[in-house]
């Protein structure tokens, strides 16, 4: 009995030292990924691209990975440092400073770490205090995108389909960087971006096979937490495969809700409707559906997962799949329903139920009502002239403008004079990490909205909205919430705001994310918050089931109830 005690001893021993062991490789590695990106976007040597920094690091990864010396990493280390050579840049110190500017701004891991040396630390921090101020080769302002960050010559490695472990983690270090340094929203991620660093080394080690890095890949874009995040080409349909179902739906507590048949026939057959409740496909529950793959979602809120989780969550990899189904009548259904091969991104608007014949129209108890998407330059006078004696115009911001004339030019009927309706913060590029903030479009002629008008409309603005405004759809609210009185319905947005950006990865995927910090005038976020809602509604289940909309009767029943005496 002993003898059995001491193996176990050893064998537990011997766990916890191959956890520790691995947890200082984790360490290694970071420290190895914080120095290799400092360097790059800091040091004059390496900034303007006059060495290959990828092939460094991919040397440097292998001797760490292979090596079973606990110096190694020093060695690695002090060779970036020489290749580096001396910086030469003069000191440079930012001056007046605006709390915003500096929310992303932590050099705190160089003082902090266990791993680099007092003389590595040293030279580090006299990088931070000496940075480049040329154009840097591997990050620019991007001309034709608001100055967000451009990546132009990170190297895609398009033959790496399914990297080796050396390129995992270069595609980890190069996006871990990028978001260090360029990222307006880092601050409001959730959690430390350093401790994603050492949770995602693992993974990305771990990641054995093409599935696992598609998902190793997906989980790192969706842990920034926005909206704007993704991946390109998308990786989900290798989790739940390629066919579709042939009708749209929505989700809510934890069911998929039938929306709007696509294939008839296939649909009759299997006597699924508009409004059957769908609780499993393949003998897997909606809810244990959801909660495998909500983790490689990319957004800034729950609503927005689910939102994006419509795209593959029914997925099935081969052409028929098994529904388990309750119809609006009660009858609980079985069957086997043939599935097909759709482009989300294409159907989009219809999955989203984001589209109407309705410009503007006067409903009844004088209450005017736009949908915001249809207005254009072209239809927003008489629009306007249409709604100009009602007590109310609700705007429905359900949907999304692609064009940017009503954002801009509907508040002019609104307001008696200009106003500034926004400000962002875009990346300071002679300090990484910093943050310029400023008035929104200050440069251009849409700074401000409204225009000197001494007869404004003067009845009560409504915003509808709920997880499908987002972006364009956000701003448009901040315009709009300009207007004297502007109530807000619905519920939690998208939370997401700020042009688009991506960067490049090994495999010749592209990952996004927001580019822009985006804010109202008095400095209030709607990052992963999205806009502040003043009356909230909460759909339920049966709204879904029986095609109700109680955002918009909760709406008209506010109006009605102020319009009482």
């Amino acid at each position: 009995m002993k003898k059995y005690f001491i193996l176990l001893v050893l064998a537990t021993f011997g766990i916890k030292l191959a956890v520790a062991q691995n947890k200082y490789k984790t360490a290694q590695l970071a420290a190895l990924a914080k120095t290799w990106g400092h360097l790059k976007y800091y040091h004059p040597e390496i900034a303007v691209g006059r060495h290959n920094w990828d092939s460094v690091l991919i040397s440097a990864i292998q001797n760490i990975l292979v090596s079973k010396k606990s110096s190694q990493v020093k060695a690695e280390l002090g060779q970036l440092f020489k290749i580096a050579g001396q910086n030469t840049a003069p000191e440079r110190i930012a001056q007046n400073e605006l709390p915003i500017s500096l929310k992303n701004y932590d050099h705190s891991w160089i003082r902090q770490s266990k791993i680099l040396s007092l003389a590595q630390k040293q030279l580090l921090m006299f990088n931070t205090k000496h940075p480049y101020n040329g154009l840097n080769f591997y990050a620019q302002a991007n001309p034709e995108n608001d100055s967000t960050v451009f990546t132009p010559n990170e190297k895609p490695y398009k033959e790496m389909l399914y990297p080796d472990v050396r390129y995992r983690l270069l595609s980890l270090f190069r996006f871990w960087n990028v978001i260090n340094y360029y990222y307006p929203y880092k601050y409001a991620i959730g959690k430390s971006w350093n401790a994603v660093l050492k949770e995602m080394i693992p993974v990305m080690i771990d990641a054995t096979d093409t599935l696992s890095y598609h998902k190793a890949l997906a989980k790192m874009s969706a842990s920034i937490n926005d909206s704007h995040g993704g991946l390109w080409p998308a990786v989900f349909t290798s989790f739940t495969g390629k066919y579709s179902p042939p009708f749209n739906f929505t989700l809510i507590n934890e069911k998929a809700v039938v929306t709007k048949i696509i294939d008839s026939l296939v649909c009759k057959n299997a006597n699924i409707r508009v409004g059957s409740v769908i609780s499993s496909i393949d003998h897997v529950s909606i809810k244990r559906r959801i909660k495998a793959n909500v983790d490689y979602v990319p957004a800034s809120n729950y609503g927005g997962k689910l939102k994006t989780l419509l795209s593959f969550i029914l997925n099935s990899h081969v052409p028929r799949a098994l529904y388990a189904f309750r119809n609006p009548d009660g009858r609980k259904v079985v069957a086997s329903i043939q599935q097909i091969e759709r482009n989300f991104l294409k159907e989009y608007t219809d999955f989203m139920n984001m589209k109407s014949p309705i410009i503007a129209k006067v409903m009844n108890g004088n209450i005017g009502y736009i949908y915001f998407s249809n207005i254009n330059g072209k239809n927003l006078d008489s629009a306007m002239n249409a709604l100009r004696n009602t007590r109310s115009i609700i705007f429905d911001m359900r949907n999304y403008p692609t064009n940017g004339y009503g954002i801009y030019y509907l508040p002019d009927y609104f307001l008696i004079q200009p106003q500034i309706y926004a400000r962002n913060t875009y990346p300071d590029f002679t300090f990484p990490g910093m943050f310029k903030y400023k008035i929104a479009n200050d440069d251009t002629d849409v700074s401000r909205v409204g225009k000197n008008n001494p007869k404004p409309y003067r009845g009560k603005i409504i915003l509808l909205v709920d997880h499908r405004t987002q972006s364009a759809a956000e701003w448009a609210c901040m315009t709009l919430m300009t207007a004297p009185d502007v109530t807000v319905i619905g519920n939690q947005t998208a939370g997401a705001d700020g042009n688009v950006t991506r960067t490049i990865l090994p495999g010749n995927y592209k990952i996004n994310f927001s580019g822009l910090g985006i804010y109202f005038p008095d400095g209030a976020e709607t990052q992963r918050s999205g806009i502040p809602i003043d009356i909230e509604v909460k759909c339920k289940l049966k709204d879904i089931v029986n095609n109700h909309d109680p955002i918009f009767d909760r709406a008209i029943r506010f109006l009605n109830q102020r319009a009482k005496p």
